[in-house]
């Protein structure tokens, strides 16, 4: 009988050691996984603050085929301040040039300015649809996420 009970007391301590080594990689876990559900939400909360869009109206894209240039505008319609980091694809082509400034006057893509973009050189006729792709990125890191915006519209070229 003497055995039963140190073999019992044996089996009670070591579940309380597995039990507790246990208990600690689930807090451990569960720290993990509430940290990354709070940067998620974060991320989430800020990317609300970036938005952009099509400025004027798509079927009267500039278009000067003197010098083969399109010009178009793309404004910052969020809260948050855009990069002049951007891309551009006019039928899926890169321009060989794209010149931009942002009206009204400044150096700083502030919410509710416009971008204006000239690209070149592209050969079309006045009246020829075109698709026009514009990805923008925020003006800084925020916690390490940088955002993304696109602007995805199909326009229709008018010669000045």
């Amino acid at each position: 009988m003497a055995d039963g009970g140190a073999s019992s007391f044996i089996m009670l301590v070591t579940a309380l050691l597995i039990s507790g080594s246990v208990s600690a990689i689930l807090i451990t876990e569960w720290s993990d996984a509430t940290q990354r559900i709070k940067a998620t939400e974060q991320k989430g909360a800020e990317s609300s603050d970036y938005a952009i869009g099509f400025a004027g109206d798509p079927m009267m894209v500039s278009y000067d085929s003197a010098t083969s240039e399109i010009t178009f505008y793309i404004q910052n319609i969020g809260s948050g301040k855009m990069s002049t980091t951007y891309e551009v694809k006019i039928d899926g082509a890169t321009p060989t040039t794209v010149t931009d400034s942002i009206l009204p006057s400044g150096a700083t893509w502030l919410p509710g300015h416009l971008l204006e973009l000239t690209a070149s050189p592209f050969t079309y006729q006045d009246g020829d649809d075109v698709s026009l792709l514009f990805i923008g990125l925020s003006e800084t890191s925020i916690n390490g996420h940088v955002h993304s915006r696109v602007v995805n519209e199909e326009v229709r070229l008018n010669a000045i």
